[in-house]
Formats: structure tokens, sequence, C-alpha cells
């Protein structure tokens, strides 16, 4: 077709493709994302065409966020690749039945539009879905469900999900991409393929001496020009999802990355018994949750440390009990209009009473621990922790009359670190003061 794979397309080619003693694919499952302008549909346009020459009478499916931009991409963009083939192929250009025939094979390439109906009564060899992240969760799963029917007697098919990464709508293709990086983790060698380019959080996504290291087409389709020009015209946080491929929770941050980062301290060290407070609190869905420490040094700043973090949360309660023992916190709070109330009154029903932050409280809470991050220089002190690095990056706001807290249904991840920060320090704040050693003189 005139356009010959760069190392990463080729790279994905090589593995996606592999195929086992049989002649059957070793991976069913093939995740690809990448940053905009890398040629991802130049590689699955590739990938559709050598699956339906290559098997008898296949049926090669794809669709993007409309049927109307599928269309337009196979016969607008797709089919002029096509012209070294001759008469090897035809364009079928009639409305709702357009597809591309490779007349030797039988094998045809065709839109669908993204419903749960666009696939009903057909079978596949193939089905790429394009741009993952403009699909929510409901239409999600409505595809991987219309899907899996279509492949039930193709006993050789894929699927193909190919995007860069999506902001806080995007829960479908983000529980996508972590089921992916959960499989190169344990170093899974079949079923799943996962790929993933991007700019990692040590790197500052708008400085073009980064750009090389995360974007795998500049200098083979792009150069750097294009992608100054993207970043002008974008604004920082919207380039940093398109052409950084970095996971957002909205179109703009809440909690700034350079601010986050300057906090950061992973060398202070913890205060002395009894001169802390602890928070805790729980995700929506209790898939997780949190204790964070918080305290102030004698120069009145203010410090974060994750204490525990874990799945699930019925560990939390016997894991505070063991905390107070251990460091004598001068409060523990959790904030009572969130999901954790049922574990401060286990706390209760165990003898260590809880602090709730209540509403407007926490909305003061949140308020004031934003403020301590963009403040020049930063009033607070972080010790990096995974989990709180991606709720502070993820962390979306819900709008409270003329205010405005943490939300953690509207977040792309569990941020239930970075509340449970947010409590913890309030609790530091507004505990009581120690009473002191009694004397008689």
């Amino acid at each position: 077709m005139g356009k010959p794979l760069m190392p990463w397309q080729r790279h994905v080619a090589d593995v996606a493709l592999e195929i086992d003693a049989d002649g059957r694919f070793v991976y069913n499952l093939v995740l690809v994302t990448v940053p905009r302008q890398s040629g991802k549909t130049t590689l699955f346009g590739a990938v559709l065409d050598h699956r339906a020459i290559t098997t008898a009478r296949a049926r090669c499916w794809f669709t993007m966020q409309t049927q109307k931009d599928a269309v337009d991409w196979l016969t607008n963009e797709h089919w002029p690749l096509l012209a070294p083939f001759g008469s090897a192929c035809t364009l079928r250009r009639m409305a709702g039945s357009e597809n591309i025939k490779w007349l030797k094979s039988g094998g045809l390439v065709r839109p669908f539009p993204p419903n749960p109906t666009g696939l009903h009564g057909k079978i596949s060899d193939l089905v790429v879905i394009d741009e993952c992240w403009a699909f929510d969760f409901v239409r999600g799963q409505q595809l991987d469900q219309a899907i899996v029917p279509t492949q039930a007697t193709r006993a050789n098919a894929q699927v193909w999900k190919v995007s860069t990464a999506g902001d806080a709508t995007s829960l479908w293709w983000l529980g996508t991409v972590e089921a992916g990086r959960a499989a190169a983790r344990t170093g899974r060698t079949s079923g799943i393929a996962y790929f993933e380019w991007g700019c990692p959080d040590d790197l500052d996504p708008t400085e073009p001496d980064s750009w090389p290291r995360f974007h795998p087409a500049l200098g083979h389709t792009i150069g750097p020009s294009s992608i100054q020009a993207a970043l002008d015209m974008l604004g920082p946080d919207e380039f940093a999802r398109a052409y950084g491929n970095r996971w957002v929770s909205s179109t703009q941050r809440v909690i700034p990355l350079q601010a986050w980062r300057n906090a950061a301290d992973r060398d202070a060290p913890l205060p002395e018994n009894g001169r802390l407070a602890l928070g805790f609190d729980a995700a929506v869905d209790r898939t997780d949750g949190a204790i964070v420490a918080a305290w102030r040094d004698v120069d009145g700043i203010a410090h974060i440390e994750v204490a525990d973090r874990r799945d699930g949360t019925g560990w939390i309660a016997p894991r505070l009990l063991e905390l107070r023992d251990t460091w004598q916190p001068r409060a523990i709070g959790f904030d009572y209009a969130g999901p954790a109330l049922d574990i401060a009154d286990e706390l209760q029903r165990s003898g260590l009473e809880a602090e709730p932050v209540k509403q407007k409280e926490y909305v003061a809470a949140c308020a004031a621990l934003l403020e301590l991050l963009v403040a020049d220089p930063p009033a607070i002190r972080i010790r990096p922790n995974e989990a709180l690095d991606a709720a502070a990056g993820s962390a979306a706001m819900r709008t409270l009359g003329d205010a405005w807290a943490w939300s953690r249904r509207q977040s792309s991840v569990s941020i239930s670190t970075l509340t449970a920060a947010t409590v913890a320090l309030w609790t530091w704040d507004h505990a009581p003061e120690e009473a002191g050693t009694f004397r008689i003189y």
C-alpha cells in the first residue's frame, strides 16, 4: 500500500499476529493505546485487509465514534491506499452496506454502527474498535456484548481495540486498559496482547525534549513542528491526553501537575507518636479503601503520607485499631457524607471513636488542601504513592451550591487515598490540643 510499517507498528503486528503450532492466533484480544497521529488507523487497516485476504470468506468489521466516521475512513482514507492492488478488490459504496471485497478470497472489510444491534445476526473473524475512549461505560459494554455472539462459530477470531487515553467519561476503555496492563505485568503470553506508548509521569509532555521518549511516530510520519502546533491549539491538558496518551479525569486537571510534583517529598520523617492524625475512606463501589496520615511540622508545613491502601474495605477497621496502638494518633477522621460511615460505626463498636467531618467542613477541607498545593512555594509535603498520585491526576469536582468537593463518581479512578488525605489533614488541624502534663505545685 506504499505505507511501510514504522517500528512500533511492526512490533505490534509481529506479536499480535503470532500463531501457534496449529496455525491459530495466540492472542484473541489485542489492545493498543498510542498518542494521536501515531498511525494506528494505518496499522489496523492493514490488519483488516490481511485477514480478509488470508481467510476464505472472512468477515472483518470495524467501527469508530460513529458509523459516519467509519464509512468516511473506509471510502476516503483507506480505499485510495489499495490502488496498487488493481482489480484484486472492489469498493461498494451503497449506503448501509459499504465494503471492500477481496475477490480471490471472498473476504469483506465492512464498517458497522457502534450500537447494540450493529452486528446483530452477523459473523466475524475480526472486529476492530477505534477511538475506544469516546464510548462511555454503557456503550462500551454494549459493543462487547454485540461482538461475542458473532465469533461463537469462528475458531480463529480476534478483537482489536485501539485508542488514545480517555477522560472521566471513558470508564469502559479505562477498565480495558487496566486489564491489559495487568496482563502485561504478570507476563501473560496468550489471550491478551497489550501495547502502550505514552508520556510517563516523570516527564512533562509539553516539553519538546520529552516527545521522542513517548511519541512513536516522531521522526517517521510526524515532525516536531506538527506536535508543537497541536500543543498550541489544544492547550497543555488536552495535549497531554491526546498526544501524550496520558489519562485525565476531565479536559483539565483539578490539581495542577506541576504543583503536585512540587509538593513531593520522599525524605520527610514521620513525627513522634501522638503527633499526627489519621483519615480513612472507601471507594463508592467498595473496591478499595485507604488510610492516610497527616500532620504539621514545627514550621507549620502540612505533611501527608499514605499509611495503607488495599483492595476491598473489610480490612480498614482492624488496621485502624492496629495503627491506633502503634501511633497513638491525636484523632481519626472520615467524611460523614461519604461511603465509609459503616466503617466508622464498626470502629465505634470496637471502642474507637472516629471524628465525622460534616459536609460543610469537608467542602472547606477540599479547598484548603488545594490551596496548600497551589501556594508558591507549596505549603504541603506529600510522600509519593502510586495510588495517591493517580487519584490526584484523576480527581474531578462536584459542585455544592457555590462551593465544590472532590467527586468520587466523576473521577476516572478511585480517589479514596485523596479523600482520606483531605479528611486526615482537616482532622489534624481541628483536633483538640493536648492538655499537657498534670502537676501539683
